[in-house]
């Protein structure tokens, strides 16, 4: 059964919305709300009281939440409309994961061996914000290392040099982007340990070290996916 909003709970959800926005603006705010599951899995979004929250009409509402359907965060029912997407089973998970062991390691492979200079410093700066968020508390800032961490692992994809394969990769990391692990301290430090082994594989040119690390971060972050749901 889904669940219904109340104007109560609505009021929590979003962050406070400027009198005009872009489709952009109210995607990501949305997006968001989705991701740290202030919206919760299951609710139905309408489309009225969304615009009226937003203090937009519903045209860029109704835009965004095409995107964030397409996305796999939102879904579209005959006769009822649009809701968030119900979290992913432990199956699902593990076919996901599946799909990254398949193209992730050739990812890093590829990067280690043509990435430039500045796809270094990238990757670079992406794990120094994280360390610095990790010094100050890693359960007050898990929705920031979360994106980090996508942005980490899509910047890798960029530097392989395949856009439809850096497109799809965005979209997996995006569903799976409810199932934070950043709000333990533990599993925090360890992930970014392993982004900075990737990291300096992928610094050195060592194609068969970075495929090595990402393989063996990707085994390590399903079971700790599977320590969270289970």
């Amino acid at each position: 059964m889904t669940e219904q909003m109340t104007p109560r709970e609505e009021l929590t959800l979003l962050r406070p919305a400027p009198r005009r926005m872009l489709a952009d603006e109210v995607y990501e705010i949305l997006r968001e709300s989705l991701i740290s599951q202030r919206i919760p899995p299951g609710a139905r979004l309408n489309l009225d009281r969304l615009a009226r929250e937003l203090h937009v009409s519903n045209t860029p509402v109704r835009q965004a939440l095409s995107r964030l359907e397409a996305d796999g965060l939102v879904q579209k029912e005959p006769y009822v409309g649009f809701t968030a997407s119900p979290l992913l089973d432990s199956r699902t998970i593990e076919q996901l994961y599946d799909l990254r062991l398949l193209i992730e390691p050739t990812n890093a492979e590829r990067a280690a061996s043509a990435v430039a200079r500045e796809g270094v410093d990238e990757l670079t700066a992406i794990c120094v914000g994280a360390d610095a968020l990790l010094a100050e508390s890693s359960a007050e800032h898990a929705e920031a290392l979360g994106a980090a961490d996508m942005e980490f692992h899509v910047s890798i994809a960029r530097s392989a040099g395949n856009d439809v394969i850096t497109a799809h990769l965005h979209e997996v990391l995006t569903q799976m982007s409810r199932y934070t692990l950043y709000t333990s301290d533990d599993a925090a430090h360890l992930a970014w340990a392993e982004h900075r082994t990737i990291l300096d594989a992928i610094d050195a040119s060592d194609s068969g070290a970075a495929t090595e690390a990402m393989r063996q971060h990707l085994r390590r972050g399903l079971h700790r996916v599977q320590d969270l749901v289970n």
